[in-house]
């Protein structure tokens, strides 16, 4: 007899079930970006990200989470096989680049003369494009920092020290961030890929 639990990353196995993979092809991340404070156009952002509704994300328990949450999967290869970097939150890093209101104003239009998503298509000068995916090249690269920063705190599950129970939740815990990570990671190297294409 066979149980499947279902095609679940291990966030989901852990806080549902109570255990994890060592290796998860099914594992995402959820990462939230914002329109920065300091920035000069932030009302005139917010007020065309809200107006064109991105679509919300859900978080592991089904609960719909703010516009600037987007959950990303692995992407396999330079080529993006895999579904990897959402189209949203590659549009939200657009918006966030536009150093004025016609820029914001241009893209409005060209979603309602298209279907209605705001900045879908890339920029058409290849340098706002690669600094709208730089955005998310840092963004990333800070959240893989800290991952590995988190990896690195969990003593080895082999210590004679910690009781197995502690080992065990060790272990789950160390399998969520390592799989959490392959996902940055991969994301990360398609971003670098993207916009060495583009240079």
């Amino acid at each position: 007899v066979w149980i499947t639990y279902g095609k679940f990353s291990n966030s989901t196995l852990l806080l549902d079930f109570g255990f994890s993979l060592p290796y998860n092809s099914h594992d995402e991340v959820q990462i939230q970006i914002k329109v920065p404070d300091h920035d000069p156009l932030l009302e005139v952002k917010l007020e065309v990200l809200q107006s064109h509704c991105l679509p919300r994300a859900r978080d592991v328990n089904g609960f719909k989470s703010s516009n600037d949450s987007f959950t990303i999967k692995e992407v396999r290869s330079a080529r993006g096989r895999g579904k990897g970097l959402p189209q949203s939150l590659r549009a939200f890093a657009r918006v966030l680049c536009c150093t004025s209101p016609q820029e914001l104003c241009d893209l409005a239009t060209e979603a309602a003369q298209n279907d209605g998503r705001l900045a879908r298509r890339p920029f058409r000068n290849s340098r706002q494009e690669i600094l709208a995916h730089q955005i998310l090249l840092s963004h990333i690269i800070q959240l893989t920092k800290e991952y590995s920063a988190s990896i690195e705190l969990l003593e080895p599950v082999t210590s004679p020290s910690i009781c197995k129970r502690l080992a065990f939740r060790k272990q789950m815990a160390r399998d969520l961030l390592i799989g959490e990570l392959r996902i940055l990671k991969s994301a990360s190297a398609w971003l670098e890929n993207y916009c060495a294409t583009l240079a």
